[in-house]
């Protein structure tokens, strides 16, 4: 016995009843020769207005606060850093503790976070201590 996998592709044979198709009736012939109307196109949507775009330029900066902020702190980092050195080498001058003094004193009314304000406390402790150091030396 031999079975064939793959039977062979014939080409369509005519129908033998008599009947039409489907698509050779008078409903299909219709349905393709008549014209549908056009509509109308749609109307155009009237542009936006860029009045919220200049709106949206006045606003000041939301991250410029922040920006501000990170360079103040980043200026105070520097002037402690500056003061350690200075201590490791011997060669702290009372200016150096006076002027991070002074920039602790311009934080302060910049700060509302209460962590901040007892950690610029603490740096101000830290420079009047070592003000008093070198005042008796």
């Amino acid at each position: 016995m031999r079975i064939d996998s793959n039977p062979p592709i014939l080409p369509a044979t005519p129908r033998r009843d008599g009947k039409a198709g489907s698509a050779q009736g008078p409903a299909f012939s219709s349905a393709v020769s008549a014209e549908q109307p056009v509509s109308a196109p749609a109307a155009s949507r009237p542009t936006t207005p860029v009045d919220g775009l200049f709106l949206i330029q006045e606003i000041p900066d939301a991250l410029a606060h922040r920006r501000r902020a990170v360079q103040r702190g980043s200026t105070l980092l520097d002037r402690l850093d500056d003061l350690r050195m200075a201590l490791l080498a011997g060669s702290l001058s009372p200016s150096q503790l006076v002027e991070l003094q002074r920039a602790v004193a311009s934080e302060r009314g910049q700060v509302d976070d209460p962590r901040l304000a007892t950690l610029l406390d603490e740096i101000d402790l830290r420079a009047r201590v070592e003000l008093a150091k070198l005042s008796l030396a």
